[in-house]
């Protein structure tokens, strides 16, 4: 691997775990939630932008055109690396609610 990409990939699970000790040191609250939550914010804006509007937007166009035909979806995929960045930040979500779940805060 490309050196700047092992260090962007480190950097996706480094940051929200230093952002999360300094919050919880600040407002007395164990880290893990701060991190889960960072960790959920970074996978919400890495989902692509038209997978929960595409179908509704079809639905009110043939309401008011019935005759409209639409394209036929060209899903292009990520780069490889972005499916690999997908998924680290999955698994960090994944491990700090796991983490929590046996804490039991």
């Amino acid at each position: 691997m490309n050196r700047k990409r092992v260090l962007f990939s480190f950097l996706l699970i480094a940051i929200p775990v230093l952002i999360g000790f300094i919050i919880s040191f600040f407002i007395k609250l164990h880290a893990l939630y701060i991190i889960g939550g960072v960790y959920a914010v970074m996978l919400w804006f890495m989902l692509p932008s038209d997978v929960f509007s595409r179908s509704t937007l079809d639905y009110n166009i043939k309401s008011v055109n019935p005759t409209y035909k639409h394209e036929s979806p060209d899903y292009v995929g990520g780069t490889k690396q972005q499916l690999v960045n997908f998924l680290l930040v999955a698994l960090m979500l994944a491990g700090c609610l796991f983490l929590i779940f046996l804490l039991g805060d």
